[in-house]
């Protein structure tokens, strides 16, 4: 027999039972909830420090390629390829066929004949079809060939059209928009080229590092003014030595002419605008005794005889393009 009190002592243990068990699933919710949040912010904390490794490596690493030539010149002198002759032979074949069909008894009492004498004059149709079709098909692959050795020999007599035409389809320099904003190509008598680039400006750098500690949690520093001049040094010479892996690689030439611009304040004038900084003049010899993957940018721009006027206090300052033998040209649009 169960009494009231009983009963009731039953109730209370049962309902603070549930309060406890309540209490417990919500302090491990919490502790969950903490623990969750925790690592989204070790997570977001790593993710951001990458993100800045990252983008460091995109402004000075532009230059980390394998240089891959082509052979422009063995292409130019390549004979043309011959006109192609139109053939029947598949055509010549099925109608031999046709020619050679005697039906016997069977087939002409029955009307196989008639059937097959239609299939054999169809099949010389297809033939004659296919015979065009593979004629058609040496015209085009004559005329692609042809075209592509005509291309070659205007690349080589360094024709403007065609050089600009190379590199917008056999350079990547489109897929460099941390290093590379807008290129013209001169053309300087003597059959030089020279690429003008706009690099990025000062401004563009980032302003603020983000490393990640021990910890896990990321740690945000603004950049110091003599770091921020060095990265934009490296910016700028890395996009040099990118551009002149380039034109070597898309054109055939053993020498590229890189001048990389960027925003600088004109003292004279108080006006900012492009302004020639670097100057490089890259063999593709010399390039070719350098480890790029291992290469700092800086020493590689001093190694290959890039001339600058850049200072730890005040970072790029103009140069005159006179001394390297640059003439002055008017900016395209």
């Amino acid at each position: 027999m169960v009494s009231f009190r009983q009963v009731g002592r039953g109730v209370v243990r049962s309902v603070r039972a549930v309060r406890r068990e309540n209490q417990r699933a919500e302090r491990r919710r919490l502790a969950y909830d903490k623990a969750a949040q925790k690592q989204a912010a070790l997570e977001a904390a790593a993710e951001a420090a990458g993100e800045y490794d990252r983008l460091i490596d995109s402004l000075t690493g532009a230059h980390r390629i394998d240089l891959q030539r082509r052979d422009w010149a063995s292409l130019a002198a390549s004979p043309r390829p011959a006109a192609p002759v139109r053939g029947a032979a598949q055509e010549e074949a099925a109608r031999r066929e046709l020619e050679g069909y005697r039906p016997g008894w069977f087939a002409r009492t029955f009307g196989g004949a008639t059937r097959r004498r239609a299939a054999l004059e169809a099949a010389v149709a297809a033939a004659r079809a296919r015979d065009e079709a593979a004629f058609q098909a040496q015209v085009a692959a004559a005329a692609s060939r042809t075209a592509e050795i005509d291309h070659a020999q205007r690349l080589v007599d360094r024709d403007p059209e065609t050089v600009v035409d190379a590199l917008g389809r056999f350079s990547r320099l489109g897929d460099l928009p941390f290093a590379v904003e807008g290129m013209d190509v001169v053309f300087v008598e003597g059959g030089r080229i020279v690429a003008m680039i706009d690099g990025l400006d000062l401004e563009d750098m980032p302003d603020r590092s983000v490393t990640l500690l021990q910890s896990g949690k990321a740690s945000v520093k603004p950049l110091s003014n003599a770091r921020l001049l060095e990265l934009h040094r490296d910016a700028i010479c890395s996009a040099a030595v990118r551009v002149a892996l380039e034109l070597l690689q898309a054109l055939p030439v053993d020498e590229a002419e890189v001048v990389m611009q960027a925003d600088l304040l004109d003292p004279g004038s108080g006006h900012i605008g492009p302004t020639p900084v670097l100057y490089l003049k890259a063999t593709a010899q010399a390039i070719g005794l350098v480890n790029l993957q291992r290469a700092e940018p800086a020493a590689l721009v001093e190694r290959l005889g890039g001339h600058s006027a850049w200072t730890a206090r005040q970072g790029f300052r103009a140069i005159d393009l006179a001394v390297v033998d640059v003439p002055a040209y008017e900016r395209g649009e």
